[in-house]
């Protein structure tokens, strides 16, 4: 662990440039909370979620959660403001939320000193050493949630192999997406692991996503396809491939989603390089829609009506080696899919995916104009649809058997 806290003290006027720009462009970002400067907390459960993907993925859990425990309080943490806005919007007071003190042990024991809790949850592979190290010597049970880790990711662990025995043995509780994930947790010294699946799976579908008028906006007799969650890198690619298609067919429009916020500007003016008609959903002008060539999704938590508008789905993460993000979003929605060559963070679901015949890779740009020529005939994108939502629909599951371990956690 010294490596650990010497690292942290070198990245240190790094970390604050970043808070302090948090701090500079969020109204609801509260630094106090990120130095460990914390209001008395009691709750029943305690939720980390990194971010807004993360935040998003708990809606349902966090619903299920609160309609179980009426009288009970639950605590939501996030790093980011988007994660804290996207939180308030889906939870508002039925929560309490604050903001993750930086893993710094001053910061971290503060915090804690003002925190009773029966039992935690951390969405994914959210892993600070100097937090879990706290909340085990407050005896506060640990249960990671949905989570998962790639071989890359495993590899780089094993490099640090005593760090990582230490860091890994903190959690009471690994839920692994998949039986590899599970291998890997115990390899790299997890004392206790379930295999649970995917939370993301059980996605409730909202009203809003459900009765969307957003396809009638865009031109319900155009080809209408998504870049989601990109990354620099692969905007410039997916524009260019946009810009082959529309030689075959004119009225087809790009929806370009950047997975970063602070990417929607630079995304919009690499959009008018290569087409005249580019239109942003800030704008809010739904009736200019209907006439453009690109749509830059520069919004926070839309992304599944984004889906539901487009008749094929690409997953960004995957042209570069990101690694991939959520393909399960599409495909719960019954959209066809396609990826690029780098998909190890969902490795197993996506290839899954692809075996059961309801996504595709691409390993470059001429793969993925041939593939989008291909799902413009309806019946190949509904075909293709129906198989991504069929493997979909028999994964589910997963949030049932992870409330069931959550109860069993609080009586240790």
């Amino acid at each position: 662990m010294w490596l650990y806290q010497v690292l942290l003290k070198c990245l240190k006027p790094v970390l604050m440039k970043k808070v302090r720009r948090y701090q500079a462009s969020y109204s609801n970002y509260r630094l106090e909370e990120v130095f460990g400067n914390w209001p008395e907390t009691k709750v029943e459960f305690w939720l980390h979620c990194a971010s807004v993907g993360e935040v998003l993925a708990v809606k349902e859990l966090v619903a299920r959660w609160l309609a179980a425990h009426p009288q009970q309080t639950l605590l939501l943490t996030t790093v980011t403001p988007t994660g804290a806005e996207q939180a308030i919007k889906l939870f508002g007071n039925q929560i309490i939320h604050r903001y993750l003190p930086m893993d710094y042990p001053a910061y971290v024991n503060k915090a804690l000193s003002q925190v009773q809790c029966r039992r935690m949850a951390i969405i994914e592979t959210e892993l600070w050493p100097n937090l879990l190290k706290g909340l085990k010597a407050k005896n506060i049970p640990i249960c990671i949630v949905n989570a998962r880790m790639s071989e890359k990711s495993a590899k780089n662990y094993k490099r640090f192999s005593g760090f990582s025995r230490k860091l890994f043995a903190f959690p009471d509780l690994f839920l692994a997406h998949h039986e590899n994930d599970s291998a890997r947790f115990i390899e790299l010294g997890a004392r206790h692991v379930e295999v649970s699946g995917s939370i993301k799976f059980d996605v409730m579908l909202s009203q809003d996503v459900l009765e969307s008028d957003w396809r009638e906006a865009l031109g319900s007799n155009r080809f209408v396809w998504i870049g989601a969650s990109t990354h620099d890198g692969e905007d410039e690619v997916l524009l260019a491939v946009h810009k082959t298609l529309k030689n075959t067919f004119p009225n087809a429009l790009l929806i370009l989603v950047p997975r970063h916020p602070e990417r929607f500007e630079s995304v919009t003016k690499l959009a008018n390089q290569f087409f005249s008609k580019v239109e942003k959903r800030s704008d809010d002008k739904t009736n200019n829609w209907c006439d453009t060539d690109v749509l830059i999704g520069d919004s926070m938590g839309e992304l599944m009506r984004y889906y539901q508008a487009s008749d094929v789905a690409f997953v960004g993460g995957s042209l570069i080696e990101r690694g991939g993000h959520n393909p399960i979003e599409p495909a719960v929605l019954g959209k066809p899919i396609l990826v690029g060559p780098h998909t190890f963070n969902f490795k197993e679901i996506t290839q899954s995916l692809i075996e059961e015949g309801g996504a595709l890779r691409c390993e470059a740009k001429d793969a993925l104009v041939k593939a989008l020529i291909a799902l413009s005939e309806r019946d190949n994108r509904v075909e293709m649809g129906q198989k991504a939502l069929v493997y979909a629909q028999k994964n589910q599951g997963a949030l049932e058997r992870t409330l069931e371990h959550i109860e069993e956690l609080t009586s240790v």
